[in-house]
């Protein structure tokens, strides 16, 4: 046999290989969809009898009440530093570009290692770099490349949070449970957002940036502690060892993640609006406490309730969106929450009074809450246990 035969067949096995993949992956969209009850409201508090997903839970919210009180403390102290609204930008960005760039990188990483050890290693490692960080503030040798070093590692440890924790999340579950596990998570995520920023804008104006960064150590502490008390068994590694004994080599690799997303039209879908919203809504999120600073012209502990007010809307939205949303509203509740939050975001940057920017930002909460949980939720369901890291990222 030549060896262009040889690469004939071999391409065919493939393509019916491929085939076989797509055909399951609809299957088990099907399935989810007949077998997903929203009505149910005792679904929520059947999530509290698994161990792992409370466990899960429970560094979610660490990491959010961290991210937030830090988003709100870190706007603030660069400003008061620097007194430029470009540095405070530069910060958001910092953030960002790990979740824009190393996500997919993150992932097929996640896929490979066992995401308990990853995701405690990645929570110990932050809370060594809070911990140094608080200490140069207390020894008065801070200076904004250090607060810009410290920016870019919680990025790269919040660019984990999808690929591992909540890949993490759909493998302990079965499919039926996720929208509602998705929700509470996204729920109990944005009810950090109500009292992080307050706590954000206190700590700033009675201790100091050096609270935070404290408070941030102890917490990364604590969650890392959390995941190493784990029962996960089930690790991206498991899986595509056991793929690998079928021949099929390609589910470690990056490319066959964004291979996955080509050929899903609405996976592929998710994905772009995703990198759209990253790069245009979110960065928003570092420039409230410069609006309201400048523009607004309110203290610290204002500046946090602006904040607070979008958590209570982002806490409502996703306890609606757990309760409430069917599978056939997923890509239309996602749609119309990321448009309305870019639409929303417009009017909070040019409204003159305080008095009008809380109600557009409980609004924009909400709409953040359909768009995020949506987005999790399609992309799991969408997507194989094996291959959830590189996706998610």
């Amino acid at each position: 046999m030549s060896i262009s035969e040889r690469r004939s067949q071999l391409n065919i096995r493939h393509l019916r290989s491929d085939q076989r993949h797509r055909r399951g992956l609809t299957v088990r969209k099907v399935a989810v969809q007949r077998r997903v009850s929203f009505g149910n409201p005792l679904l929520l508090f059947k999530l509290l009898l698994n161990a792992d997903y409370v466990r899960l839970w429970s560094i979610g919210v660490s990491l959010n009440i961290v991210f937030w009180l830090e988003t709100v403390a870190l706007g603030i102290y660069v400003y008061e530093l620097t007194q430029s609204a470009f540095a405070v930008g530069f910060i958001g960005f910092l953030r960002l570009v790990p979740l824009l760039l190393l996500g997919a990188f993150i992932g097929t990483i996640a896929d490979r290692v066992n995401r308990r050890v990853m995701l405690a290693t990645t929570n110990f490692t932050s809370a060594i770099i809070y911990l140094v960080l608080g200490v140069l503030v207390v020894t008065g040798r801070i200076e904004l490349w250090h607060v810009s070093a410290g920016a870019f590692i919680g990025g790269v440890l919040w660019a984990t949070d999808f690929p591992v924790r909540r890949a993490m999340i759909g493998d302990s579950l079965p499919p039926d449970r996720l929208p509602a596990a998705f929700g509470v998570d996204m729920a109990s995520g944005n009810f950090a957002r109500i009292f992080g920023p307050l706590v954000g804008g206190v700590f700033i104006q009675a201790i100091g940036m050096q609270g935070v960064y404290f408070l941030g150590a102890a917490m990364f502490t604590m969650a890392s502690l959390i995941a190493l008390s784990m029962l996960f068994t089930k690790t991206g590694r498991n899986e595509t060892a056991a793929i690998d004994e079928t021949g099929n080599g390609r589910t470690y690799d990056l490319r066959s993640g964004l291979r996955h997303v080509r050929t899903d039209a609405i996976l592929l879908v998710t994905i772009i609006v995703t990198v759209v919203m990253n790069i245009f809504a979110f960065p928003y999120q570092l420039m409230i406490p410069v609006i309201g600073t400048d523009k607004l012209h309110v203290d610290p502990v204002l500046v946090g309730l602006l904040f607070s007010v979008e958590g209570v809307g982002a806490t409502l939205g996703a306890l609606v969106v757990a309760a409430m949303a069917q599978p056939r509203h997923f890509t239309r509740v996602f749609t119309y929450s990321s448009v309305g939050l870019l639409a929303l975001l417009m009017a909070f940057a040019l409204v003159p009074w305080y008095w009008l920017a809380i109600p557009l930002l409980f609004v924009s909460g909400f709409a953040m809450s359909g768009f995020a949980t949506m987005q999790s939720v399609i992309v799991v369901i969408s997507t194989s246990p094996a291959m959830r890291g590189r996706v998610l990222g």
